[in-house]
């Protein structure tokens, strides 16, 4: 595996997670609950939504041995939510 291929399945493996904690941030803080979450930074959100997405990328990858499976990706999801959860019920 040369240099370049390694670095496209390490991109590929990596857009999912980060993307979809993106657009989950862009949509809660920006859309839902705005006033819940108005003492919380963009970055701070995104970074948790995006670690624990990852987090649920990399257990699904254990899990299953392949990346790309609806189960993998319901729980990079179901993973991604906790954190948000956690500070919209402190809020």
């Amino acid at each position: 595996m040369s240099f370049l291929t390694l670095f496209w399945h390490l991109a590929n493996f990596l857009a999912a997670p980060l993307a979809v904690a993106a657009l989950l941030v862009l949509l809660a803080k920006g859309l839902v609950w705005r006033q819940p979450l108005r003492a919380a930074g963009w970055k701070r959100l995104w970074g948790e939504a995006a670690a624990a997405a990852l987090l649920g990328q990399i257990a699904a990858l254990a899990l299953w041995g392949v990346e790309g499976k609806l189960l993998g990706y319901a729980l990079m999801l179901g993973l991604m939510v906790l954190p948000l959860g956690w500070r919209l019920s402190r809020a």
